[in-house]
């Protein structure tokens, strides 16, 4: 554990209480309002209590149910989300304030996985670039999930809820209870735990598939109101997953456990053209084992891997109606170093392999600000600009592996020709957003805006040393940031009776960061096919389509449709790892107690697969075929405090593959991993 950045991320949090400004004139807090399910194609709103029908085992399956997000899977636990054919570090994800970075390098644990389902009440999907104050980078989009004040029923200070459910097709189980006490002023005190366990699946040929894992995890927060104008809040929270099974990577996670603390502060002041200051702090660790024998058998050489990432973050900003000026920081650090030897002891001195994370420290130092400008009564215009300044730095790019008796600087040099040195970069990016009301049921806008991102500290600084040069797995300490370049135009149209909305975008990406195997490519100096990074130029486009319709007061129906395009330009090849045409289509009957639905969810047939003999990344399996899924749900209110939801997911037990699959540094094949097939579900509810 880095004890000093620790205990400094844990001060910030405990101090914001105490940093709160002095406001003369009394004014009352607005009361948190939920922002609605649905609003765009480009922006969803989840209700984690209403809107989830079917069972998710974290929560990156539960975003790639969501229209228009795709995931790829390498077991049951830790999905992780596509969004326009961008996905990893082009995606921010914000846990209530919070950025989590998983600690494995082949993203056993993606930021997703450690999403809370029951500690959240909102789950908020942004779709591309529609604002600059998400923190730097989200080109692709950004994930937020938010946690407000409880809100009691009159006359009383207390509610409790528990809970669980099963999952027949891997045996899956979860738990849960969760409580909230209100005090005088606003203040309470909220927490919840939860735990989750599965067995391996089986996919629709009744084949397993290795996926089973352990979770348990749990938050706690604090909020009170010192005053009138002052809202603030601070928590805790963990999350444990172990003997996470992957059928997908030549390694298992016998540990992966986060620890995050948080703060806010809200306080209402009367500053020039300002009348809301907001400021939050946080600080979030991961610490992650990974290993090819403690869970499988295995005979022979072992080899384990284990890290560690750091987060400590803070945002401030001044705000008023359409008006809004801040600054925000974050500083992370990561560290891997692989083991390679005898299984029964796999830490002696010499086993050391590869320092895959030497050492990296990234600071970034963010400026932003937004401001709305009325052209009309039916029309306005938003600009946003955004400054970040990125220091890179790897403490251990020199230090020489016992097994390879090479250094990260060593590889760096091997396949780019130069040796680890600090990187500095000052990127500027924004946005200009067109909205139009036509009348009062169609709605128009136009989006055009400029992202810098950049590289990760794997795309930079990975030293995934290997005796067998395919396996090795180099980051560029060279490579340039992504500069996205996207124009995007929407329409809404809602009726009494039916409702449509759509979009469609163009993405030209200028230093695309392409994970690709060494050819001798310009910048690249050997061509033993390892895992290697460049910059290459690339367009993504696509589009989103949505509709809804009420055929009486009691049945709706629900499509959407999504659609993205990518290409290499510099190779003219595909762009690996774009989701084919996905679609899906439900159909709900509501009564009064009781509800009850049917859900299509599928795929086209993916032709554009990056797999060109000897011009590919190695990243696509091949093309693959469509499918159709279809899911029964239905849920009872009959029986109070008590709700119960059943059902059945992949009715008809259909045997597929999403076309996104996980790459192995660990393995030479990248694997697709079959879905589950038919499984019964029960969830049950209580409310006190």
């Amino acid at each position: 554990m880095k004890r000093n950045q620790l205990l400094w991320g844990a001060a910030l949090c405990a101090l914001l209480p105490y940093a709160s400004a002095s406001a003369n004139d009394t004014v009352v807090l607005p009361e948190v309002v939920s922002e609605g399910r649905f609003e765009t194609p480009e922006r969803l709103v989840l209700d984690f209590e209403e809107d989830i029908h079917l069972p998710v085992k974290d929560g990156g399956d539960l975003l790639r149910s969501l229209p228009g997000v795709s995931g790829s899977r390498m077991g049951s636990h830790g999905i992780d989300p596509f969004i326009r054919g961008q996905k990893q570090s082009q995606i921010n994800i914000i846990d209530d304030g919070v950025i989590v970075q998983g600690g494995c390098p082949n993203r056993m644990d993606p930021p997703s996985s450690f999403l809370s389902l029951e500690g959240n009440d909102e789950l908020i999907v942004e779709k591309g670039y529609s604002s600059v104050e998400h923190g730097a980078g989200g080109c692709g989009g950004t994930v937020m999930t938010r946690r407000n004040a409880p809100v009691f029923e009159e006359g009383r200070t207390t509610k409790v809820s528990t809970g669980g459910g099963y999952d027949s097709n891997g045996d899956a189980r979860n738990a849960y209870v969760k409580g909230a006490v209100g005090f005088e002023n606003g203040g309470y005190v909220r927490a919840n735990i939860e735990m989750k366990k599965a067995r391996s699946y089986e996919d629709g040929n009744g084949q397993d598939v290795r996926a089973g894992f352990k979770n348990h995890g749990g938050r706690v927060d604090v909020g009170f109101n010192p005053t009138d104008t002052t809202s603030l809040s601070v928590g805790a929270q963990i999350d444990s997953t172990s003997d996470a099974l992957f059928a997908g990577a030549g390694m298992d996670a016998p540990k992966s456990d986060l620890f995050a603390l948080r703060g806010k502060l809200d306080q209402q002041i009367d500053l020039g053209a300002f009348n809301m200051f907001k400021a939050s702090a946080y600080i979030s660790q991961v610490e992650h084992i990974m290993d090819n024998f403690s869970l499988r058998d295995r005979v022979g050489m072992g080899m384990l891997t284990e890290s560690e990432t750091q987060n400590v973050g803070a945002k401030a900003t001044l705000e008023n109606d359409g008006l809004l000026l801040g600054a925000d920081m974050r500083f992370s650090s990561k560290d891997a170093l692989r083991y390679m030897g005898a299984q029964n002891n796999i830490y002696a001195s010499g086993n050391e392999h590869a320092y895959m994370w030497p050492g990296m420290k990234t600071s970034q130092i963010g400026l932003f600000g937004e401001k709305d400008y009325s052209l009309s009564p039916s029309s306005k215009v938003k600009v946003g600009l955004r400054y970040d300044y990125i220091h890179a730095h790897a403490g251990k790019a020199d230090l020489v592996s016992s097994r390879t008796n090479r250094s990260a600087s060593d590889v760096y040099q091997l396949y780019y020709g130069t040796r680890w040195d600090d990187q500095d970069e000052h990127n500027v990016g924004g946005l200009i957003r067109f909205d139009h009301q036509v009348n009062k049921n169609w709605a128009l806008n136009a989006n055009l805006s400029r992202v810098v991102r950049t590289a990760d500290e794997t795309e930079r600084a990975m030293a995934g040393d290997h005796a067998t040069a395919s396996m090795r797995w180099i980051g560029n300490p060279n490579i340039d940031p992504e500069q996205h370049h996207q124009f995007e135009v929407g329409s809404t149209l809602n009726m009494e009776r039916w409702n449509l909305s759509g979009s469609a975008y163009y993405n030209k990406v200028s230093d695309y960061i392409l994970r690709d195997r060494a050819r001798g490519q310009d910048g690249v100096l050997r061509t033993d096919n390892a895992n290697i990074y460049r910059n290459v130029d690339a367009t993504l486009m696509g589009m989103e389509l949505a509709a809804g319709f009420d055929l009486t007061e009691r049945l709706s129906l629900a499509m959407n449709a999504a659609y993205t395009y990518g290409e290499n330009d510099e190779d003219n090849r595909p762009l690996a790892q774009i989701a084919p045409l996905e679609f899906g289509t439900s159909i709900e009957y509501s009564a009064n107690d009781w509800m009850a639905g049917l859900q299509v969810r599928g795929a086209a047939r993916q032709t554009r697969a990056d797999i060109e003999a000897n011009n590919n990344s190695g990243l696509d399996v091949g093309e693959t075929g469509g499918y159709a899924v279809f899911d029964l749900y239905g849920k009872v209110w009959a029986f109070e405090p008590v709700d119960i939801a059943i059902g059945v997911t992949n009715l008809f037990d259909k045997t597929y593959a999403n076309h996104l699959n996980r790459a192995s540094s660990f393995d030479a094949d990248v694997t697709q991993v079959n879905e589950p097939g038919r499984s019964f579900f029960v969830r049950i509810n209580a409310d006190f």
